[in-house]
């Protein structure tokens, strides 16, 4: 569902030294280039977007966003991989990868919304889906700020943890501090929510074994 989003430069001008060839260069000044938040904002405008235009009541038009909003966290994903690879030092990664884990935590946050629209006829599986969303979300940030020797977590972070922290309390999941915040967590949420799904007659989305 995710898709894959110089010319070349004379050795003196871009500094190199004597008996290095441009060729040689290339490499470099394309992953140079390409370290920077252009994936990244075109997906946070699309959940901005999202989340200003809610999606109609339809069963057709719920599972049209949901689908959307995959795309989106399918394409943070690949970007991810790609950054991890063309940056060069984690002083340019770390804001990068700031800027998915809120854009993904967003996504995922409205994810959760239409996941308990889509299952409204069954509690457990209206309240069981957005609570492993929002552990997914909870988690992306906590993977963040876990790692940020100066805490408490970078500003991009500042209106997307209300936003999940809200739909959090409203679904009945307990968000961990944190330092408690972990993949054990949130994969003890899972387990909790998918057993009291199992009840539910075909919920949408499935979840994952």
């Amino acid at each position: 569902m995710s898709k894959l989003p110089l010319s070349a430069i004379l050795a003196l001008a871009i500094g190199l030294p004597l008996g290095v060839s441009p060729a040689h260069a290339m490499p470099v000044r394309i992953a140079d280039n390409r370290c920077n938040s252009q994936t990244i904002d075109g997906a946070s405008a699309r959940i901005r977007d999202y989340d200003r235009h809610a999606p109609g009541g339809a069963p057709a038009a719920l599972l049209a966003r949901y689908g959307a909003i995959v795309d989106v966290l399918s394409t943070l994903a690949e970007e991810r991989g790609i950054l991890n690879s063309v940056c060069s030092s984690d002083a340019q990664r770390a804001p990068l990868f700031a800027q998915i884990a809120a854009t993904a935590a967003w996504a995922l946050a409205l994810e959760a919304d239409v996941a308990a629209r889509l299952n409204a006829t069954c509690p457990a599986a209206a309240k069981g889906l957005p609570a492993m969303m929002l552990a997914d979300a909870w988690l992306a940030l906590g993977n963040v700020i876990n790692n940020d020797p100066d805490g408490p977590g970078p500003a991009v972070f500042s209106d997307v943890i209300p936003k999940v922290q809200a739909r959090a309390q409203a679904v009945g999941l307990v968000l961990p501090p944190w330092s408690e915040t972990s993949q054990y967590w949130r994969d003890q949420v899972d387990a909790k929510a998918k057993a009291q799904i199992a009840a539910c007659p075909s919920p949408s989305p499935t979840p994952s074994p």
